[in-house]
């Protein structure tokens, strides 16, 4: 990378974690190319990006940051992978983790709060957005169609118990009426 070339990447990676829900720190030392390119097609398919970094360009990047944990994980061959809701990066980057021994998760975070890779290991394990839409939308319609079905299943049976009342051969006077 040229001077220039990295004062750009310095500033766009800025905006980027401004505005990312999560950012995972990675050792990625003995992936193959292919299994990079395969992690990086994988995040990029549920809206992040996984991107090889220089260590000295995102100490530029977060020399004013405040988490020192977090700026102690970058240290040798780190990639970082981030999207902008909270649980994808993570979800990917583990489960790829546990196919492939040589990525190893570091850490990460979240808006300003530094994630220990245990932390990282946990939100992996949350719904993602579109799931928790899905038993949303599922949990709404159950009620619905619930009472629709009560509904009509109620209406049959005072249809049959009235027709039913009405064959009934009841005297007409009763000894209710005295």
């Amino acid at each position: 990378m040229k001077r220039d070339q990295k004062k750009q990447f310095v500033k766009n990676f800025k905006d980027i974690l401004d505005n990312v829900g999560i950012l995972v720190v990675t050792h990625y030392s003995g992936l193959k190319t292919t299994q990079t390119d395969e992690l990086r097609l994988k995040i990029k398919e549920v809206g992040g990006k996984f991107v090889i970094v220089k260590n000295s360009l995102m100490k530029i990047i977060l020399k004013d940051h405040k988490s020192k944990e977090f700026k102690a994980l970058f240290n040798g061959p780190v990639a970082l992978a981030y999207s902008e809701d909270e649980v994808s990066a993570a979800k990917v980057a583990v489960n790829f983790s546990k196919d492939n021994d040589k990525l190893l998760i570091l850490g990460g975070m979240i808006g300003d709060k530094f994630l220990e890779q245990k932390d990282v290991l946990e939100i992996a394990t949350l719904p993602s957005l579109d799931e928790i839409r899905a038993k949303l939308v599922s949990l709404i319609q159950t009620p619905a169609r619930n009472i629709a079905y009560a509904l009509k299943f109620s209406a049959n049976k005072l249809a049959r118990v009235f027709n039913e009342y009405s064959k009934l051969d009841i005297p007409k006077e009763s000894k209710l009426d005295e």
